[in-house]
């Protein structure tokens, strides 16, 4: 399959040369004439390198990386082929998370060369953080098992012990055996419990899948799964989210993230009161999310397993989209939810009227 390459440029001829070129060259190859209509173009599908002028007038070469990387955070190689060739923009642009800088005017197979460079050094690293996940998969395997295996060994002896009537009648011994098999099965089930956890993490990292999605379908559809929850019990949801707010996110995980936490944040609040949920843009760049319940609710008698569960996995996919989840109780006593993840604008963000 070929590599799929955005090539961003406001020089329509160079723009047409180079993807004529790297097109003979086997890529296929995505053309754009400023970093915005880039940017929409990101929304169908993220591209295996991005090379970007600097100078266009639009959105210049270093906003539309920042805003690429608030985006898909550091995964998509990205290239900066200029003629802005001054020692300070160099170090400006790599320094920024660009893989490569080329000076015009260039020569294509020079071009072709530093593409192909960039990419192996993509995958060869990629290869890398594989083998190490595997490498740690094992070593964490290993260990669980040699871990098993003293409980299961100890287990079945005191089992045999039992089952072969050594004891007679004698009930004290029996219940002294008894007592200690159980004690090796509680320690099994909190070991297999410790490795179901460990797995279900490790799915989850495996499985995430970031793809641009509209932020208002995960935070409407969060809203929709906890309404009859909220009707039950008497609270009002209140929902705020931009329709054009977009976000590079794994659409199942996040959404069960949001419905997770919405449903804790009712089960919380008393009745009569309103759970907030919203999506905005968040100042620093990427989207910010907030659930508010409701205020305590003096009935629900403290932190329950839901909400427990709720917030691991919160964490957990959070930290797989390279984001940031806080929680913190406000001075009205209500308990707010913070998700920040790295995400697209809206459209208008940007442009010049």
């Amino acid at each position: 399959m070929d590599k799929r390459v955005f090539v961003v440029d406001d020089e329509p001829q160079l723009l047409y040369a180079v993807q004529a070129y790297l097109t003979r060259a086997g890529y296929d190859v995505i053309p754009s004439e400023s970093g915005t209509d880039a940017l929409d173009k990101l929304l169908d599908g993220p591209p295996d390198l991005i090379i970007s002028d600097i100078l266009m007038e639009e959105m210049d070469g270093f906003e539309f990386q920042r805003r690429v990387m608030a985006l898909t955070g550091d995964g998509i190689p990205f290239i900066f082929l200029t003629a802005k060739g001054d020692l300070q923009d160099r170090l400006h642009g790599l320094r920024g998370g660009a893989d490569d800088y080329i000076v015009k005017p260039f020569d294509p197979e020079e071009l072709e060369a530093r593409i192909a460079s960039v990419l192996h050094r993509v995958e060869q690293t990629r290869r890398e953080e594989r083998r190490e996940v595997d490498y740690l998969r094992g070593r964490i395997l290993s260990e669980v098992s040699s871990k098993l295996r003293t409980p299961v060994t100890s287990l079945m002896a005191h089992m045999n012990l039992m089952l072969s009537d050594r004891f007679g009648e004698n009930m004290r011994e029996q219940s002294r055996y008894l007592e200690s098999a159980l004690e090796d099965a509680n320690v099994l089930c909190e070991l297999i419990d410790d490795l179901s956890w460990a797995a279900a993490q490790r799915d989850a990292e495996l499985t995430l899948k970031r793809e641009p999605v509209r932020i208002a379908l995960l935070v409407r559809g969060a809203a929709a799964s906890g309404a009859r929850r909220a009707a039950d019990k008497g609270v009002a949801l209140r929902i705020t989210c931009g329709g054009l707010l977009s976000g590079n996110v794994d659409a199942t995980m996040m959404s069960r993230v949001l419905g997770g936490l919405l449903d804790a944040a009712v089960e919380m609040s008393p009745s009569g009161s309103t759970v907030e949920i919203s999506a905005t843009r968040a100042a620093e760049g990427g989207i910010e999310f907030v659930i508010i319940d409701g205020g305590c609710d003096d009935r629900h008698g403290g932190p329950s397993r839901d909400l427990a569960d709720a917030l691991d996995d919160a964490r957990r996919v959070v930290e797989g989209h390279s984001g940031q989840f806080t929680t913190e109780r406000d001075d009205a006593g209500c308990q707010r939810f913070m998700i920040w993840v790295p995400g697209r604008v809206a459209k208008h963000v940007g442009r010049r009227n």
